[in-house]
């Protein structure tokens, strides 16, 4: 896939750099450190990062970010919440829009007709995981709600 954003990470540095554009700059760095951590962990040895992963780290940066934020609002640091948020909205600028939950109802219903699992809630974790593999841009809250009401 030559839409990975850890394809044209590099260039989208030298561009923040060139444009003296410090916020995106850091943040394209903590990206290109987030992908290197990940491709160099002992889990990942020998796996290539896709664009599943990719959505995966960016996801968990935000809602690290998010986290900060709310701590910051909460010292009474406005200036540092700040910041954590400019970086957010940049780093949600290369995710997905997320899945509906007509769109995660939709697959789920797809995968209980292709009867891939029964629909039994013994099964919840694996439409989980499924849905999560076939939606990598689905909240998984969201995700275990239909799986939940669905399977009732």
């Amino acid at each position: 896939m030559d839409n990975l954003i850890n394809d044209k990470i590099d260039m989208l540095i030298m561009d923040a750099m060139k444009n003296h554009d410090d916020v995106r700059k850091e943040t394209l760095r903590a990206i290109k450190t987030a992908f290197m951590e990940w491709r160099t962990a002992k889990v990942n040895v020998g796996k290539a990062i896709d664009e599943t992963v990719e959505i995966q780290i960016l996801n968990k940066m935000v809602k690290q970010r998010q986290e900060s934020i709310q701590q910051y609002l909460e010292a009474g640091r406005t200036d540092l919440a700040n910041a954590e948020l400019a970086q957010a909205n940049i780093i949600l600028g290369f995710l997905p829009k997320p899945a509906t939950e007509e769109e995660i109802t939709t697959v789920f219903n797809n995968i209980v007709k292709r009867g891939e699992i029964e629909p039994i809630k013994k099964n919840m974790g694996l439409f989980i995981k499924a849905l999560k593999t076939l939606l990598p841009n689905a909240d998984g809250k969201l995700v275990a709600q239909v799986v939940q009401r669905n399977l009732q």
